[in-house]
């Protein structure tokens, strides 16, 4: 893709050091000359993809100059991506115009190839100009994520609404219950759902599954499905996932269809998730769209405590499916 007579194109793979080097920049040089031989070694190895580096190229400059600009995306499951702040080289024609350009090639790369939601998560205070540059670029900041943890071994506190005979959830996994209670309590959760509205339509019911399960789902025990007495469709859904790097375990999703809302049934969720997860991990974690504030106040009641804010950056590249809301994009 030309831009602004810039090329923005994939990088190709004799020149990932140069352009894992420019991404690197910021870091003191030793750092940097490691962080580029491990990304290389790795990926060598399978363990990382870099077929989502870019690169910004000025035509006419010499062969080694020619590399002005990089930036990294990653594919996720469920037709999503990531996407790190660009990153122009150490003296730039014109800095800015290069990390527009490549924030747009690079989501037009990613438009081609099938993704249909972009999303950057960053830290404001560490990267204010990344930020910009990705706004710029075509990926605006829409909100917050607020990540938030809780101890298992803490007991949560009595609810404010206790359950009743006729309110007190029945949780199956969802290899009991079947696949179409599933893909209809999630269908009806994300009826007026407060996660993300900007990408409501973007993806299917089947892309939305692939986003939870992720590229590691292992165990399906671990996904439940809440029913109401003498009803066969259930109305809670509860997917959770151990931490790949850390003694805790994730609430990839939590949602309630209409009926179930305002009965006090988001508590029992929480304390079921606290009760399967107690004897695996020490901690139990979220993260939660600022906006949603049933939701944080549901977390902050039942014991969670914020530990970090992020800003969102998201685009949507096609809106091809019909949908309801479907909540938060998967992260990074």
């Amino acid at each position: 893709m030309a831009a602004s007579n810039l090329w923005i194109l994939r990088c190709p793979v004799e020149e990932r050091p140069r352009a894992l080097e420019v991404l690197y920049q910021g870091l003191e040089r030793r750092v940097r000359a490691a962080l580029v031989a491990e990304a290389l070694e790795d990926a060598r190895a399978g363990r990382v993809d870099l077929s989502g580096l870019w690169i910004a190229r000025k035509p006419g400059w010499g062969t080694a100059e020619k590399l002005v600009g990089a930036i990294l995306t990653q594919s996720l499951s469920g037709r999503a991506a990531a996407v790190w702040p660009p990153q122009a080289a150490a003296s730039p024609w014109n800095r800015a115009d290069v990390a527009e350009a490549l924030v747009k090639g690079a989501l037009a790369g990613l438009r081609d190839s099938g993704v249909a939601i972009a999303q950057a998560v960053l830290d404001m205070e560490s990267d204010p100009r990344g930020a910009i540059d990705l706004a710029r670029g075509g990926m605006p900041r829409v909100t917050d994520l607020v990540y938030m943890r809780r101890d298992t071994r803490v007991p949560p506190s009595p609810p404010a609404r206790p359950p009743t005979p006729r309110t007190t959830l029945d949780w199956r996994g969802v290899e009991e219950a079947g696949d179409a209670v599933l893909r209809a309590v999630l269908t009806a959760s994300y009826q007026g759902s407060l996660d993300m509205p900007e990408i409501e339509g973007a993806r299917s019911l089947d892309d939305i599954l692939e986003g939870h399960r992720g590229p590691t789902f292992e165990n399906p025990e671990r996904w439940r499905l809440g029913f109401l007495p003498g009803e066969s469709e259930a109305v809670a859904a509860l997917l959770l996932a151990a931490a790949a790097d850390r003694d805790a375990w994730e609430v990839v999703y939590l949602g309630l269809a209409p009926r179930g809302r305002g009965r006090g049934l988001g508590d029992q969720a929480v304390t079921h998730a606290l009760s399967l997860a107690r004897p695996h991990a020490k901690a139990i974690e979220l993260a939660v769209d600022a906006r949603n504030a049933p939701a944080v106040g549901l977390y902050r009641r039942t014991g969670f405590v914020p530990f970090e804010r992020r800003a969102v950056h998201l685009t949507v590249l096609a809106r091809t499916a019909v949908m309801p809301n479907a909540g938060a994009p998967p992260l990074p």
